[in-house]
């Protein structure tokens, strides 16, 4: 994980124009060496740290250019347990 730099901003300039994204503040480098869809990305976010917070924006590949990827919502039922407590 590293602060994005003025070359990382050059070299994304079409893609936040096109679509339509803020200044990504940091990106993530993501190499699976297994079988998977998302193999060697760079998953751009936009940081808040007063609340150490990252929210991802998008993703592209080495090369910079735009990768789709699914929206994906995990929700997660809370268990229930008996307590006395």
């Amino acid at each position: 994980m590293l602060e994005t730099t003025q070359d990382d901003i050059n070299a994304l300039d079409n893609v936040i124009k096109v679509g339509g994204f803020a200044r990504p503040q940091i990106k993530m480098s993501v190499y699976k060496n297994r079988r998977g869809r998302y193999k060697d990305i760079l998953l751009w976010c936009d940081a808040d740290r007063g609340t150490c917070k990252i929210k991802p924006m998008f993703a592209t590949n080495y090369a910079y250019e735009l990768v789709e990827i699914d929206d994906l919502k995990i929700k997660i039922q809370p268990k229930i347990e008996s307590s006395a407590f």
